[in-house]
């Protein structure tokens, strides 16, 4: 069910209603890097682990805090993996042991197959990936906000170097006027992003969000060799199980 509606969300740009026990940063996270992005990037290889970290504030002081890590890799021809157990997503939480939780996603564009690897029952189910393109997947796709939305506001914060990546920061605040959502006070909702060009991933992103907390995502131990073939492939001894054509996503 997680996946079908995380894949279903990336694909209409829909958010998920509400913090919900969790909190948006596990959806964001799910939803934002795991290889429904509609995007192949060729190239620009590396093998890294992604982190993110939750923390939300009670109104009694009290504090919510949550950290969890994915591998995550690319390899020159575009293919993805993205591999994470979700223990911390809600009734999911009680599939902790062993390989129980665990979940694997392998975006093939070459061969136009996208996989999603369930390592505790040995299964993979795979789906057709109908590709559109071309297009030039060297330059960086420049990240917009919604068209007239009055209520944001975006600044250029330049460039730095994280993790040894020149990256490029941009930071956009949406306001929720008072009176709204039911708040007394006006809101500002904070999204800080550093991007790379050269890798055209986001190196390191931080959500605040007085509602709900802050989400703070980074690429740590970026290695830019090419990775190992094999992280691509479903295992030989899976069983597969063939779903509905994914749809088109840009080449």
């Amino acid at each position: 069910m997680i996946l079908a509606t995380t894949a279903g969300a990336s694909a209409q740009g829909r958010r998920f209603p509400g913090p919900g026990p969790m909190g948006p940063g596990d959806f964001a996270f799910i939803r934002g890097e795991f290889g429904f992005a509609n995007r192949v990037v060729r190239g620009a290889p590396y093998t890294a682990q992604a982190v993110t970290e939750f923390t939300r504030t009670l109104a009694d002081g009290n504090r919510i805090q949550r950290t969890t890590t994915a591998s995550v890799a690319r390899d020159s021809d575009g293919r993805t993996r993205t591999e994470r157990t979700l223990e911390a997503i809600g009734p999911l939480a009680a599939l902790r042991s062993d390989n129980r939780g665990k979940t694997v996603f392998i975006n093939d564009p070459v061969a136009g197959i996208g996989y999603v690897l369930d390592p505790s029952r040995h299964t993979v189910r795979q789906r057709q990936i109908a590709l559109r393109g071309p297009r030039n997947s060297q330059a960086p796709r420049e990240k917009r906000m919604p068209a007239g939305d009055p209520a944001a506001k975006s600044e250029d914060l330049g460039a730095q170097v994280i993790q040894g990546i020149t990256v490029q920061g941009r930071r956009v605040t949406r306001t929720i006027p008072a009176g709204q959502a039911g708040n007394q006070l006006p809101i500002d909702i904070v999204t800080e992003t550093w991007y790379s060009p050269d890798l055209q991933v986001v190196i390191m992103s931080k959500a605040s969000d007085p509602r709900f907390g802050e989400t703070v995502y980074e690429l740590t131990n970026i290695n830019r060799a090419e990775p190992d073939r094999a992280l691509f492939v479903a295992p030989p001894d899976y069983t597969v199980r063939e779903v509905a054509p994914e749809k088109n996503i840009a080449q």
